[in-house]
């Protein structure tokens, strides 16, 4: 149990430390794409909040196993470094023994990740995809700048010289041509405001004017107030999506009624991933077996291609089967493939088989280092 607590401790530091590093970094980034879309919009920002929280599920799905790698990846070498797992190993222990915490550690894991896949995810996607929508089709609200006529109102032209200190257009002028015949208002100061889907200008000191020639009436007043239906403009409306891939039954009916291949791809995806953690898991000793004088740097260049590698492999597979290419089997046979790999080197690594290791991570360096020669000379 001491054993079990030290290993837990450690790894749960470096767990946290690496997941809220990884989550603020695609947060930061995401935020950044979706920074143009509030660009000129009358947009509450706590709306950007809603769409980060929205999106925080899908994010968990591929950074929850990877953060769980590279903090058992991490503890792997620190034991390897100060030389306590060969004290362990000396005493009898397996490897299975050593890091049995983090194996129950790995089950639950994978049934928290089952929670967010089928449960959070769906919730998630449509939320953002509400939003974004409903953010994209949103036009800008009416901006009248001083100096400048405005005619971003169907039917409407607006001018105004300038603002004073209190919120007043100064200079006011008003082109109505909503009607056959034109209405022109001037004013010597106008308030704005916005009640509903109405936005209204109330004028002071100024005069009305309608029809033109001889049929030219006019009106001068001390107060008056237009309105402007506006709709939509300037106003955020989420719509009520019902997509089947928002809702975990509606997927599941949706490949059992039908033979829609994206369905299924989406369905066998859901259910595949968590069980990426399992295939990390038992990488993460095998990688971390280096010899002491070559350091930290190649475990984690090479774990950092092998996230690479499963994830694009799963992203592949999943494309494949979506468009019908593949049979959705194919997707496990990838990953059971990786995991069944996965065991094998844990295995050898347990029975001490480390020639092996050592051949196999000496492949894999002069692999990296072609990929990044071709890299390099590539145009």
């Amino acid at each position: 149990m001491v054993l079990d607590r030290y290993i837990l401790k450690h790894w749960l530091v470096l767990f946290f430390g690496i997941l809220g590093t990884i989550m603020c970094v695609e947060l930061l980034a995401r935020m950044l794409k979706l920074l143009e879309l509030f660009v000129g919009k009358d947009i509450n920002w706590s709306f950007m909040l809603t769409l980060l929280g929205a999106v925080l599920p899908e994010f968990l799905m591929v950074t929850v196993p990877m953060a769980f790698f590279f903090a058992m990846l991490s503890v792997s070498l620190k034991l390897f470094e100060n030389s306590e797992m060969d004290a362990l190993r000396a005493a009898g222990l397996s490897y299975f023994r050593i890091f049995r915490s983090l194996i129950v550690v790995s089950l639950i894991t994978w049934l928290f990740m089952n929670f967010i896949t089928m449960v959070l995810l769906p919730k998630g996607q449509k939320s953002y995809q509400g939003l974004l929508a409903a953010i994209t089709a949103m036009k800008p609200s009416p901006d009248f700048k001083p100096s400048r006529f405005t005619k971003d109102l169907d039917g409407f032209t607006v001018y105004v010289k300038g603002e004073d200190e209190n919120g007043l257009l100064q200079g006011f002028f008003l082109e109505d041509r909503r009607s056959p015949v034109t209405v022109v208002y001037m004013a010597e100061s106008a308030k704005l405001s916005k009640v509903g889907q109405q936005l209204q200008f109330t004028l002071f000191d100024g005069t009305r004017l309608e029809g033109e020639g001889e049929n030219l009436r006019s009106l001068a007043f001390k107060r008056y107030q237009v309105s402007i239906y506006i709709g939509n403009l300037g106003m955020l409306e989420i719509p009520n999506s019902g997509n089947w891939s928002f809702t975990t039954k509606g997927l599941w009916k949706l490949v059992r009624e039908t033979d829609r291949a994206d369905a299924l791809a989406e369905w066998n995806r859901r259910l595949l991933m968590p069980t990426t953690v399992f295939i990390l898991i038992f990488f993460a000793l095998p990688l971390s077996y280096m010899p002491k004088r070559s350091g930290k740097a190649t475990a984690y260049l090479l774990g950092i291609g092998l996230v690479l590698f499963i994830y694009n492999l799963q992203i592949v597979l999943n494309q494949k089967v979506a468009n019908g290419s593949y049979p959705w089997w194919s997707m496990w046979l990838g990953q059971g493939a990786l995991f069944t790999l996965a065991i094998w080197l844990f295995y050898q690594a347990n029975r001490g088989n480390y020639y092996t290791l050592s051949r196999l991570i000496v492949a894999l360096k002069h692999l990296w280092t072609l990929l990044l020669r071709a890299k390099v000379k590539s145009p």
